[in-house]
């Protein structure tokens, strides 16, 4: 008995895991952030589980005061008693697990980005399981079952309660159990992360790769979409490997690197992402870019880097990182950016909007909902570009892909017909198809003060009655509050409707709507995307434009 019911409540606690340890997945394994998480959303980690922990003692304490009150009756029954408070307990256990363990299974079916379990998930699952090895055995002693116990020859019954009981402490304090365990395996993923980068060095290093063309390309914002324009554009002269997606930490350039860069690659262009200083760095130290371009510096992942000088600080590592002949491309546009390029000693190229002075610069841009056109003009002469793409700023992120090819020696003709293959890119200012007669337009990924902005102007642009879905920024640290403030303003001096997606997230951007001559009774405001689309489909007639602007991950949804 006493090893069934060990096996039920380890089997209970193991499928309690899997919500923190998704958490922790998208929190990047890095413990200040999983903690930071916490720290802001203490319902979330501890409310359901405390719920059942509650239960399950409420349900101790009420069996245990009416036993007192019916002496006689209990008296009576005798074991008979001990037996149905236990059952009663496991019950309460057991039925609060399972609402539990139902609702978690809800949530994460409808996942963003659900879990994956990869083989360091399943080596932090493993991990939690050693921590609980060694908590059981200390909280054990402490409740009076441990190795060297005879409760369970006096009182079986009290023995077995008194393990429910533990367990369900233990799956309320899962989150820090969570943080134990990573801290725990944190060692072993340093070792195994050393092999890995280690093994892709050695892939760089080898003589088939002595010529292999290496770009990084890094930003408070636009990487992801730059990475996929210059990719394009580049495609038309060389063969051309870029890291797929939003993969822009250490280990995805590595397992890029290991899993599909090939001999026949002419160019490896490679994102660097950063949440904290260095990060850059460790990429470069085994990437060795040729050429690096930074497409901005703003305020993003403030939450981790605390100041903008961090930002500018860790965005440089990219430039610092290059080899004394490597070419720095730096955007005029963008004060920080424009300073280090003053700054910089290696080959530089300087592009820009507008500005004549740069080394590759735009003029006549014209941006409608079809896209753009635009004529560029670098050292090799003058020609006209036209691109799906929408918004200035997608057209400041080509230019910038234009002075790298400039760099690798691409002719104007090459570089026309990359930029006129570019397609619109997924859930970045993306059109989709709609049957309904409106306009929708998909900008969720990642929003930040100056896309959300553009975002804005561009849907200006478009005819019809204009509605906004958004639960504004965040990362901002400090600032968030005031940049969605101010985003709220933008939404009321250019939307006709606002969808507001969180109660509590959104009270800056609705206080700047209600600042600008926006109708209040056109703002709505609702807990999930869910509900903003059902309102949406309340709301909506032929003839509207649709703005979904940004989509915040599941660790940051209320």
């Amino acid at each position: 008995m006493i090893v069934l019911i060990y096996f039920f409540c380890w089997v209970i606690y193991l499928m309690n895991v899997p919500k923190m340890l998704h958490i922790m997945q998208l929190e990047s394994y890095q413990v200040d952030g999983f903690f930071r998480w916490i720290t802001k959303n203490p319902k979330k980690a501890f409310k359901n589980t405390g719920i059942q922990f509650l239960s399950v003692i409420g349900m101790f304490f009420l069996t245990t005061f009416t036993l007192l009150i019916l002496k006689n009756l209990s008296m009576q029954l005798g074991y008979t008693a001990l037996i149905i408070q236990f059952s009663l307990i496991t019950i309460t256990f057991f039925v609060a697990n399972t609402i539990i363990l139902s609702k978690d299974k809800k949530e994460r079916a409808t996942a963003k980005k659900p879990l994956k379990y990869t083989a360091r998930a399943k080596r932090l699952y493993l991990s939690n399981f050693f921590i609980m090895i060694i908590l059981e055995t200390a909280f054990s002693e402490f409740m009076g079952i441990g190795l060297n116990s005879t409760i369970y020859e006096t009182n079986y019954i009290e023995y077995l309660k008194r393990i429910i009981i533990m367990y369900s402490f233990f799956i309320f304090t899962i989150p820090l159990n969570m943080i134990l365990a990573n801290g725990f395996i944190h060692p072993t993923e340093e070792w195994i992360n050393e092999r890995y980068i280690n093994k892709a060095r050695r892939i760089l290093k080898k003589k088939e790769y002595k010529d292999l063309i290496k770009i990084g390309i890094t930003g408070s914002y636009g990487k992801t979409s730059t990475k996929f324009i210059l990719e394009k554009i580049l495609s038309e002269k060389y063969n051309v490997l870029a890291t797929p997606n939003s993969y822009n930490t250490t280990m995805g350039n590595v397992r890029v690197i290991r899993e599909q860069l090939k001999p026949e690659h002419q160019v490896f262009i490679s994102e660097m992402g950063a949440r904290k200083i260095n990060d850059i760095k460790e990429i470069c130290e085994f990437v060795h870019p040729d050429i690096g371009i930074i497409t901005s510096i703003g305020p993003q992942h403030l939450e981790t880097f605390k100041k903008i000088e961090n930002v500018v600080k860790t965005k440089k590592e990219l430039i610092d990182g290059l080899s004394e002949k490597g070419i720095a491309i730096l955007p005029k546009d963008n004060e920080h950016c424009f300073n280090i390029y003053k700054e910089e000693q290696r080959e530089k190229y300087l592009y820009s909007l507008s500005d004549r002075g740069s080394d590759v610069y735009a003029k006549d841009i014209k941006v409608s909902p079809a896209g753009s056109t635009f004529k560029v003009v670098t050292k090799n002469g003058e020609f006209e570009c036209t691109t799906k793409l929408l918004g200035e700023h997608n057209v400041q992120n080509i230019l910038g892909c234009i002075a790298i090819a400039v760099a690798l020696e691409l002719t104007n003709e090459e570089i026309k017909a990359g930029v006129s293959k570019i397609e619109p890119i997924e859930h970045r200012l993306q059109i989709l198809p709609t049957n309904n007669g409106t306009t929708v337009i998909d900008d969720a990924f990642n929003s930040n003060p100056v896309g959300s902005k553009m975002a804005l102007d561009i849907v200006k642009k478009f005819e019809g009655r204009k509605i906004i879905i958004t639960p504004g920024m965040v990362e901002l640290g400090a600032e968030e509050e005031i940049l969605n403030k101010e985003f709220g303003k933008q939404i009321g001096n250019s939307m006709d409707i606002a969808i507001l997606v969180g109660t509590k997230r959104t009270e800056p951007i609705a206080e700047g709507i209600k600042e600008t001559k926006f109708d209040q009774m056109n703002i709505f405001v609702v807990p999930t995307l869910e509900e903003a689309t059902k309102k949406l489909g309340s709301l909506t007639r032929a003839g509207d434009v649709i703005l979904f602007e940004n989509d915040l991950p599941d660790n940051y949804n209320e």
